[in-house]
């Protein structure tokens, strides 16, 4: 049912995809988690770095891309849980250093198109064209083909045309927006405000001060105040992050922010931002009201590991997101992780011995890639011994009825909602929680996947869920009611 209280509301179509297992009222699973790797062998090259996930081929389940230094990218498909690398024959194993992935609909054909950002200044980055499953480079063509030291990039609708528009962090110089205009791009970076000239390594994506446009928070590298940039609704920003006490300022070079995650990590309905660090790790608890505070000093996640990235996924099924930290040291080829278990907004480090004996160091993308209704995890690690794994979870299989996976489009089908906020309210139990769809995050990667909800046992019955938006100079927003019990993933058309 659509909320009355908006003067602005779009319709939602659903669809019901898979049948629900048997509801089982069953508490989550003893820590610590099991995983198992996947196609080792294939997984064990080194030099990995971004990596994001996406059905590049349409054929209905995730393939993965991970972008390398000192080897070619690599892109693997996904024939019903067994991996390929079809980079070589697709047009994407460049062997330029690659830091930064970005996977969006950019020219609204239907199919997802790749971003790709490079670490050699002297090199273009490239976005490619997805032509029936083979890439093309337009970059040049469509007025993107800059270069720099890249970090995050992320397909974005920040001025709520119904495009996905371009925004491209770098370490070296100011960060850039491109204003999508149909065949081409536009340079709106002066313009606009948003070119922070700081040392930019993350970039979260989502709506901070509750008016449903996309704000920015910049993370900023070697003692760089961050960066809070407010949508003005009119084009432009405005950087806020010293007046909300999120600058962090006074660090020295050696410290700074790194990656970030997006997700209501306490079930108050609203998104709370994790900051990966260099120095101690900063978890931006939103108050509801524009304003955020660090709840991250007293609990196992303020250490001080020198993390370099993390993701957010209800591994367990509970109905609380965890949280998944990596680290990077480079005297170490292996530096241990962190695989925090979120028991009711108190944090409980479980990390499993195999993610221990092999961490990451940079990129962290979480989905469920076997369609199996938990959250699987693909890692990355840069240094020349390391390896990129893939691990399989292995979750109490009970938990699999509880879960709800929603991918949520424009009124035409297409992937243009990234950084819409998705919740969901189940009355039964009070059960309330937020997520936002996949706007950059991990290590300088953006994916498609759907946003995963899994649900407590002790509720039943139907949830609400709601979806808000930017569009046409209007806050969007308009809900509807699922029943789990009988579907287990939703299509939402938000818009039209």
């Amino acid at each position: 049912m659509c909320n009355p209280s908006r003067r602005v509301l779009a319709p939602l179509a659903l669809s019901v995809l898979l049948p629900a297992c048997d509801t089982a009222e069953v508490g989550p699973p003893a820590s610590p988690p099991v995983f198992e790797t996947v196609q080792a062998d294939l997984f064990s090259a080194p030099g990995a770095q971004s990596n994001a996930w996406a059905d590049y081929d349409g054929d209905g389940d995730l393939d993965l891309f991970v972008g390398f230094r000192g080897a070619p990218n690599r892109l693997y498909r996904n024939d019903e849980g067994a991996f390929t690398d079809v980079a070589g024959e697709v047009g994407l194993a460049v062997q330029e250093e690659t830091r930064a992935s970005a996977w969006g609909d950019w020219d609204g054909d239907g199919d997802l198109d790749l971003y790709v950002g490079f670490a050699d200044l002297g090199i273009p980055n490239r976005l490619y064209r997805n032509e029936g499953g083979r890439f093309v480079d337009v970059a040049d063509e469509v007025g993107v083909a800059v270069g720099g030291t890249t970090r995050q990039p992320a397909f974005v609708d920040y001025d709520g045309d119904g495009d996905l528009d371009l925004f491209v962090a770098f370490r070296d110089k100011p960060n850039h927006l491109f204003r999508n205009d149909g065949a081409r791009f536009s340079d709106v970076t002066e313009a606009s405000g948003i070119g922070d000239p700081r040392r930019t390594v993350g970039v979260a994506w989502f709506d901070m001060d509750g008016d449903a446009d996309l704000d920015a928070f910049v993370a900023n590298q070697n003692g760089d105040e961050d960066g809070v940039f407010i949508n003005q609704g009119d084009g432009t920003f405005i950087d806020r992050a010293a007046d909300l006490g999120m600058s962090q300022p006074g660090r020295p070079e050696a410290l700074g922010s790194v990656g970030t995650a997006v997700a209501d990590y306490d079930n108050d309905g609203d998104l709370d931002l994790l900051v990966a660090s260099y120095g101690p790790d900063v978890l931006w608890e939103n108050r509801g009201d524009g304003t955020f505070a660090n709840a991250a000093p007293g609990t196992a996640l303020a250490g001080d590991h020198h993390s370099v990235a993390a993701g957010w996924a209800d591994y367990d099924g509970d109905g609380w997101v965890d949280l998944y930290v990596n680290t990077f040291l480079s005297s170490e080829v292996e530096a241990r992780d962190y695989l925090f278990r979120n028991e009711e907004g108190t944090f409980v480090e479980v990390t499993p011995e195999p993610m221990i004996e092999r961490g990451s160091s940079h990129g962290v993308a979480w989905a469920d890639f076997d369609g199996d209704g938990d959250v699987d995890l693909a890692l990355a690690n840069n240094h020349a011994e390391g390896h990129h794994p893939l691990y399989r979870n292995l979750a109490d299989p009970a938990g699999e009825a509880r879960a709800l996976a929603v991918h949520v489009t424009d009124a035409d089908g297409r992937w243009t909602r990234s950084g819409a906020t998705v919740t969901l309210r189940r009355s039964s139990d009070g059960f309330t929680t937020a997520r936002v769809v996949d706007s950059g995050g991990g290590y300088a990667s953006q994916g498609v996947v759907p946003v995963y909800f899994f649900l407590p046992p002790a509720g039943t019955g139907p949830v609400e869920l709601s979806v808000s938006w930017y569009e046409g100079g209007s806050a969007r927003r308009a809900s509807l009611s699922v029943d789990p019990d009988d579907q287990r993933t939703v299509r939402i058309r938000a818009g039209g």
